[in-house]
C-alpha cells in the first residue's frame, strides 16, 4: 500500500471512531423486558381452564404466546384451555421491544385429578366438587404421599382440613360409593424456613405465687403490655429462660410462626418446664416424682387467618388426670395422707390483694406471714396462702390494678406428698402424660399429642394441627416450706421440625 492510501485509510477510521463517540445516550440499546410472575409448571383438569398473566417489565411491542409450537395469541394474557384428554405441554410466552426478544417456558401438565397447593405447615381446607353436594357419607383417603409428616382431618362432610410438614405430591381420594375423585395437593416450602420454638407471646396473668414479679422481673411502672413483652423476651425463640404461672390458674398464651401438624401416632410438640425428679425419696418403689407442677395445656389453630388467638376456638389437651386422679400410681399413697385428691371442672378462684407485707408477730418456721393472700373458690371453699421467708417481694402480680383476680379452668389433684413424717421433704409426684413441667424436659412424656385435644363437651376432636398453645397451672397446693406448686415454663418445641420421633399413646 502506497503511502496516500495508508493516509486515507488512517482517516477514514478516525472518522468512524469520532462519529461512534458522538452517539446520544437515547441511541443506546433498550432495556430487554423482563416477564415474571408465572410458574414454570401448572396442572390444570382435563376441560377446565386457566388464565395466565405475567407482569412484564421495561416496555414491550409485543407479547406472543405460542402453545406447542404454534402461535396461540398475541396479548397481555392467555387463557389456557384445557383438552378432554390428559397430556402434557409446553407454553412459550416471548416478549418483544426494539430488537430485543426474550422468552419463559411454562409446562402445563393435564389430567383427571382436581389439584390444589398449599405451603408447608399450613392448613389447607379442601372442598369437594359439586357432585358430592347432599352426600353425607363421604370418605377421604391418602392415596399416596412422600412423606408421613401430614395430617388430613376430614369427616363425612364435602369439606376436610389437611396440613404437612414435607414439601411434595399428595394425592387424595373422595368418594362416596360409586363417585369417585382424585385430588392432587402440590405442596411447596414456604419462602423462609419456619422457626421450631415459640415466637409470640399473646398474654400473660400469672397467679399469685412466690416467683411472680421475679420471673419476669417487674419493675416500677410496667404495666400488663410491658410484662407480657417481657414474658416474650424471655420465652420466644431457642434460648428461652424460666418464666413462672404463679399459683393455680396462673396462664400464659403462646404462639408459634407456622402450624404445627397433627401426625398420626406421634407426640407433635412441647413446651419445656423445670421438672426433675426426687434425689431420695424415702419411700420405696416409689412412682415417678420430685417437683413436678403440672399446667394444664390448651390448643387453638388460627382458622381465620389473623395471626391472633382471637376468635378461634380452644380445645383442652386431655391430661391423664383432667377428669379424675384416681388411675395416676400416687393416687391410693395421696388418699392415705388425707391430700384433696378431687378434680373440679369448671373450677374458679378468686384471689385478693394482700393487706400487708409485714410478717405476722409470731410467724411459723419458715412462714413469713400465714394470712397473706386470702382466696375463695366457687365450691364453698376460702382461706389464705402464706408468704415463706425466701422471697420477700409481694406476690401479687404488682401491675394488676384490680384488687382480686380471678381464674378459669380445671383443679387437678393435690399430687405433693411429705414422705419424711416431719415436714422436710415433700415429693411433688408426676401426673402419667398430658402437662406441662410434669415431667423433665428430655422424658418422652413431656411430648404433647394433638390428638388428645377434646372440646369443651369432653368429645375428642381431630385437628389438622395447632398455631397457638395455653397454658395454665392446674394444681392449688401448698407445699410446706416449698411454697405453692407453680407451674414453670420455658422454651416451645415443634417436634417435627427438629426431627424428633417420639411415640404416642392412647389415652
Amino acid at each position: 500500500m502506497n503511502n496516500r492510501k495508508k493516509l486515507l485509510a488512517y482517516f477514514t477510521c478516525i472518522t468512524l471512531v469520532l462519529a461512534s463517540c458522538g452517539k446520544k445516550d437515547a441511541e443506546l440499546p433498550e432495556p430487554t423486558p423482563a416477564i415474571t410472575g408465572i410458574e414454570a409448571d401448572y396442572y390444570v383438569v382435563v376441560n377446565e381452564a386457566i388464565q395466565l398473566t405475567p407482569a412484564v417489565e421495561n416496555r414491550v411491542d409485543s407479547l406472543v404466546w405460542l402453545l406447542n409450537g404454534q402461535r396461540v395469541a398475541n396479548a397481555l394474557q392467555y387463557n389456557f384451555q384445557a383438552p378432554a384428554t390428559p397430556g402434557t405441554h409446553n407454553l412459550i410466552i416471548r416478549a418483544y421491544n426494539g430488537g430485543n426478544i426474550v422468552q419463559k417456558v411454562i409446562h402445563i401438565t393435564t389430567g383427571r385429578y382436581l389439584n390444589w397447593a398449599v405451603n408447608t405447615n399450613q392448613i389447607l381446607s379442601i372442598q369437594a366438587s359439586a357432585k358430592f353436594n347432599g352426600k353425607t357419607d363421604l370418605k377421604w383417603e391418602v392415596v399416596s404421599a412422600p412423606s408421613d409428616l401430614y395430617r388430613l382431618a376430614a369427616g363425612s362432610t364435602n369439606t376436610a382440613l389437611f396440613a404437612t410438614a414435607a414439601k411434595g405430591t399428595y394425592q387424595l381420594k373422595i368418594s362416596s360409593g360409586e363417585l369417585i375423585d382424585t385430588l392432587l395437593i402440590t405442596v411447596r416450602p414456604t419462602d423462609r424456613a419456619p422457626s421450631p420454638y415459640i415466637a409470640k407471646v399473646f398474654d400473660y396473668l400469672p397467679a399469685p405465687g412466690q416467683f411472680v414479679n421475679e420471673l419476669p422481673k417487674y419493675n416500677a411502672g410496667d404495666t400488663y403490655e410491658t410484662m407480657v413483652t417481657k414474658a416474650g423476651n424471655e420465652l420466644i425463640g431457642e434460648d428461652a429462660n424460666t418464666v413462672t404461672l404463679g399459683g393455680w390458674g396462673g396462664y400464659v398464651v403462646l404462639g408459634f410462626d407456622h402450624t404445627i401438624v397433627n401426625v398420626p401416632g406421634r407426640r407433635d410438640f412441647r413446651v419445656h418446664g423445670n421438672a426433675f425428679g426426687a434425689a431420695a425419696n424415702p419411700r420405696a418403689n416409689a412412682p415417678f416424682g420430685g417437683s413436678c407442677e403440672p399446667g394444664i395445656v390448651m390448643v387453638a389453630y388460627d382458622k381465620n387467618k389473623n395471626g391472633k388467638p382471637d376468635e378461634d376456638e380452644w380445645y383442652e389437651i386431655k391430661g391423664s388426670g383432667n377428669f379424675t386422679a384416681e388411675k395416676e400410681p400416687w393416687y391410693s399413697i395421696a388418699v392415705s395422707k388425707k391430700l384433696d385428691v378431687r378434680t373440679f371442672r369448671g373450677y374458679e378462684m378468686t384471689y385478693h390483694r394482700p393487706t400487708t407485707e409485714t410478717p405476722d408477730p409470731v410467724p411459723a418456721p419458715n412462714v413469713s406471714i400465714g394470712n397473706y393472700i386470702r382466696w375463695t373458690d366457687n365450691q364453698s371453699q376460702e382461706g389464705y396462702k402464706i408468704k415463706n421467708t425466701f422471697h420477700n417481694q409481694t406476690y401479687y402480680p404488682s401491675w394488676v390494678k384490680d384488687d382480686k383476680i380471678t381464674y378459669k379452668g380445671i383443679r387437678l389433684a393435690r399430687n405433693g406428698i411429705e414422705e419424711s413424717g416431719s415436714g422436710t421433704y415433700f415429693v411433688l409426684y408426676a401426673f402419667q402424660y398430658g402437662y406441662v413441667d410434669n415431667y423433665p424436659n428430655p422424658h418422652d412424656n413431656s411430648g404433647i399429642d394433638i390428638d388428645w385435644a377434646i372440646d369443651k363437651d369432653g368429645n375428642k376432636v381431630t385437628l389438622p394441627g395447632i398455631d397457638f398453645v395455653k397454658v395454665y397451672n392446674g394444681i392449688d397446693q401448698e407445699n410446706g416450706w416449698l411454697g405453692e406448686a407453680s407451674t414453670e415454663i420455658s422454651r416451645g418445641e415443634d417436634l417435627h421440625l427438629l426431627g424428633q420421633k417420639i411415640a404416642t399413646i392412647n389415652p
